[in-house]
């Protein structure tokens, strides 16, 4: 009786019998099936295997990372020994609250990034560098170079309008201001000379920018490329600004490498050979 079942259809007529050519056609898409199938499965554990060696190594260079600590960028060594100062050199012009300009500057301008200025030798010694940094890893990002009057004004208008806005008065604002913004006079930022540099990674003009690697290539290689940190959390006193490490300025390849040798400030260091030429 089962084997009549089997046999049948559901309407009780009897199934039609295949013949060999179907028998054979139903046999090899059964075998084609379970070869999909086995192919499918195949190609779900190896992508399942590549993605848990992805992680797998992701995690070990992370891992290696930790355990060794941030780079250690080694600087030069630099002396003043064969230093020789020249008080012409323009690339050493001085400008704060104290010095403002006395006339509008117009420096020769180059292209350093996309919609970015800065006085042409110092565009050329910031593409070198950003390209050396590059070749170990470190992604520099120009944040700001050459601005013109109506840009610093802005610029320090909104930062007294910051500190009014706390409750400050207009004389006390105005004052706080030009720690952390320059008046537009006082601003180098209309030499072409001064930039403001940051990371790929950290986009924050914060004193948090020292704890990147960015910093810390720049503490140890920039003098090689002519640039000098401008407002150094340690000479506070004498450039009459808060720190801002993201805040670099050009002044030649050898005055930079004698001014971090001395260990001051631009203010300081001219000062002290305008002095000693007297």
């Amino acid at each position: 009786m089962e084997q009549n079942k089997q046999n049948t259809t559901p309407a009780g007529r009897p199934r039609p019998r295949l013949t060999k050519a179907q028998r054979q056609a139903r046999r090899r898409r059964r075998i084609l099936r379970r070869v999909r199938n086995w192919v499918l499965f195949l190609a779900a554990c190896g992508a399942l295997v590549a993605l848990m060696t992805s992680g797998l190594l992701w995690v070990l260079g992370q891992a290696r990372t930790l355990l060794a600590g941030p780079e250690d960028y080694q600087p030069v060594a630099y002396d003043l020994s064969e230093y020789i100062f020249n008080g012409d050199d323009p690339y050493l012009v001085l400008v704060n609250n104290n010095l403002p300009l006395d006339a509008e500057t117009q420096p020769t301008l180059a292209e350093a990034a996309p919609g970015i200025q800065l006085e042409a030798e110092a565009a050329a010694a910031w593409q070198a560098m950003a390209a050396a940094a590059q070749a170990d890893g470190v992604e520099l990002i120009l944040v700001s170079g050459y601005q013109d009057a109506e840009t610093r004004q802005a610029a320090y208008d909104a930062r007294v309008e910051s500190y009014l806005e706390e409750g400050l008065s207009e004389e006390e604002a105005a004052q706080r201001a030009k720690t952390v913004t320059p008046a537009p006079e006082g601003n180098e930022s209309g030499t072409g000379l001064s930039l403001e540099l940051l990371s790929d990674g950290y986009d924050s003009l914060d004193t948090g920018f020292d704890n990147t690697e960015a910093y810390r290539w720049l503490t140890a290689y920039a003098a090689e490329y002519g640039f000098i940190l401008r407002w150094p959390a340690d000479r506070q006193l004498a450039t009459g600004m808060v720190y801002q490490p993201w805040r670099w300025r050009y002044v030649g390849a050898e005055n930079a490498r004698a001014i971090r040798a001395s260990g001051l400030s631009l203010e300081e260091f001219l000062a002290l050979y305008q002095q000693t030429q007297a």
